[in-house]
């Protein structure tokens, strides 16, 4: 098997030096259009109206007592890898309400929602493209793993050298388990095992986001562990040191680059989309390094409905454990962040306890009779801690997941899902259809019956907001399993149009490049070609 042997075989992912790159429209003529996700009949303030009561319709009682959402056969690791790509790609910073030029880099990226989601109006294409940019400079380039490099001042305090500085995990005198005393003799500990560095309250990673959670966390651990792999090889084969970290920037990227276009994303979008490789597919026009609107707005959001109620997470937290077989809760692993002291908000600081380190065995499986470690279906069926207390968010100000990605589409003049799928050439769902695709329960508070209810009297079924839409689409003709032809079709035209803008990505390598090629290999010295064999690779302590 070809591998690389020396530092000739390896483009480096420098270039010139930019600070953020823009967004764009895949379908302007329908955002710019004075009706473009505007109720028939209403304003901007009507508009928004319907969809806050749409949202108040959609709540759940919490704790949540309805039966858990159904899975599907795709590892649950495959949905923050998901989150993972999404940050990599768009970090908004500005507002249509402020000067962009007068706003500095941000440097690391700390916030998942710019401000301004709380206006009653919305401004016109040419100002939204204007006043709002993308902190990532060079999208899917693994800038939210890197930063701008150990050279950077900015960036500097999270690397070893050419390494990531890694973080310890803590070890907690009593152990724990959130409202739950384990006997310390059924703790199962990952002694020693690394976390990302933290220190006084925040994650050094240079995108925040990524501690949003902890299995997100874990993951873009995951990655700085791969990369410090990277380091050791080329290290190893004598690579000068003032050459290692670029081209073990480069070899990760690479790696990633192929299991989103080789193994994630045919996972995920319609089949009836991915009749050839999606290294082949034809994109339509975007502006050179632009993130579509479209995509970061509406077709990418799926990921938020495959969110699990609970995970086999470890053996503390799953399949075989005496104390929570139930596995890890979601709101467990949205409490073990920096942000929110380790599941110990009156406590101190600290690392994540070692008995709260992630199996990726569990998590990228699929085991025979169990479906704690899958992905749940693509659908309107959220885990109610997303509606309820996901994230960072202040619930109370900004309102749920739901009710944000709304809004979102809303202030970002998002056509509905009809416009953009007959654009698409993908016939309309039928009214039937979106009727028995919305939430099959009963509202809690006061106005509709139910979420079906509201749809029909706000309009909701004939005019749909996309990212509803959206989510119906891959309920109703996929079943839930992958997504729709209208999302699969604008993920891969932002997917291939972001690698053939960077002259460092896959799609741009002089010679064709394959795992087979890497220094790195699995545990049975073979070629990386899947999320599960890239993360138990980067765990493993070989």
């Amino acid at each position: 098997m070809t591998r690389l042997t020396s530092s000739h075989d390896l483009q480096t992912t420098s270039a010139p030096a930019v600070t953020r790159s823009s967004y764009s429209y895949l379908f302007p003529d329908l955002a710019d259009g004075p009706e473009a996700g505007r109720f028939h009949g209403t304003d901007d303030a009507g508009t928004l109206q319907r969809l806050k009561d749409f949202e108040n319709a959609c709540h759940l009682p919490y704790p949540d007592t309805s039966k858990p959402g159904l899975t599907i056969d795709l590892p649950a690791a495959y949905t923050y890898f998901c989150q993972f790509l999404n940050h990599d790609i768009s970090a908004p910073v500005g507002s249509v309400a402020a000067n962009l030029a007068s706003l500095p880099p941000v440097g690391i990226i700390g916030s998942a929602d710019p401000i301004g989601l709380n206006k009653d109006w919305r401004a016109d294409v040419a100002t939204i493209l204007s006043h709002i940019a993308n902190e990532q400079a060079r999208p899917m380039m693994l800038g939210s793993l890197y930063g701008d490099g150990p050279s950077d001042p900015e960036s500097a305090a999270l690397y070893d050298g050419a390494a990531f500085r890694l973080g310890l995990t803590s070890v907690t005198a009593d152990q724990t388990f959130n409202d739950n005393k384990t006997p310390a003799d059924l703790i199962v500990h990952a002694s020693g095992a690394p976390d990302i560095p933290r220190e006084d309250g925040q994650p050094l990673i240079a995108d925040r986001r990524n501690d949003g959670n902890l299995i997100l966390s874990q993951l873009h651990l995951a990655f700085m562990l791969f990369h410090n792999k990277a380091v050791k090889a080329l290290s190893a084969k004598g690579v000068a040191a003032d050459q290692i970290f670029d081209q073990a920037r480069a070899l990760v990227t690479l790696h990633y680059h192929w299991l989103i276009l080789n193994d994630v994303l045919p996972a995920i979008l319609s089949q009836t989309v991915l009749a050839k490789p999606l290294s082949e597919w034809q994109p339509r026009r975007i502006p050179s390094g632009s993130v579509p609107m479209e995509f970061t707005t509406a077709a990418f959001r799926f990921g938020h409905s495959m969110v699990g109620r609970a995970y086999d997470y470890n053996a503390n937290f799953g399949r075989g454990s005496p104390t929570a077989p139930q596995g890890a809760t979601l709101g467990q692993l949205f409490a073990f962040t920096s942000k929110r002291k380790m599941g110990d908000e009156a406590g101190p600081h600290r690392q994540l306890p070692d008995h709260w380190v992630i199996d990726w065995d569990r998590m990228t499986g699929t085991a025979q009779g169990d479906v704690s470690g899958r992905a749940e279906r693509i659908d309107l069926d959220f885990a109610p801690e997303m509606l309820n207390v996901a994230g960072n968010a202040n619930m109370l100000e900004q309102g749920s997941i739901l009710f944000r990605n709304l809004l979102r589409g809303f202030h970002r003049r998002m056509p509905f899902g009809q416009k953009l799928a007959e654009t698409c050439g993908v016939p309309l769902l039928p009214r039937d259809a979106l009727r028995a695709a919305m939430p099959q329960r009963n509202s809690p508070g006061e106005g509709f019956a139910n979420p079906t209810a509201a749809a029909e009297a706000l309009g909701l079924l004939d005019e749909t907001p996309a990212w509803l839409y959206l989510l119906c689409e891959a309920q109703v003709l996929e079943n839930g399993r992958r997504v729709g032809p209208t999302a699969s079709q604008i993920i891969a035209d932002t997917i291939v149009s972001l690698l053939h803008s960077d002259p460092a990505s896959l799609l741009r390598q002089a010679v064709p490049w394959h795992p087979r090629k890497s220094l790195l290999r699995d545990a049975a010295s073979q070629p990386i070609v899947s999320l599960r064999a890239l993360l138990l690779c980067a765990t493993s302590q070989a």
